[in-house]
């Protein structure tokens, strides 16, 4: 896996979070994992990552539980792309 995808599902899901320290708890690992996969001296475990996917997907969009195969929920008018609004 790319590691861009990994350090920018990572940031999103601190901000999400609240913070480095809020993530960490919410992933059950040590704040210092999380300064170390930011500052890319080591690499997020898969598991750990897999989990901070499902937080991302879960802050954005809560209770909506998609089913293997279900088309994408439509995009909210207020995340239209530049095109959109031509």
């Amino acid at each position: 896996m790319a590691a861009s995808v990994q350090r920018r599902a990572l940031q999103k899901a601190i901000e999400l979070a609240g913070g480095r320290r809020a993530l960490a708890e919410r992933l059950g690992v040590k704040a210092g994992d999380i300064e170390k996969w930011t500052s890319g001296r080591a690499e997020v475990p898969r598991e750990a990552f897999l989990r901070l996917v499902e937080l991302i997907l879960d802050e954005l969009a809560p209770g909506e539980e998609a089913e293997p195969g279900d088309p994408p929920a439509p995009r909210s008018s207020s995340a239209r792309s530049p095109r959109d609004c031509e």
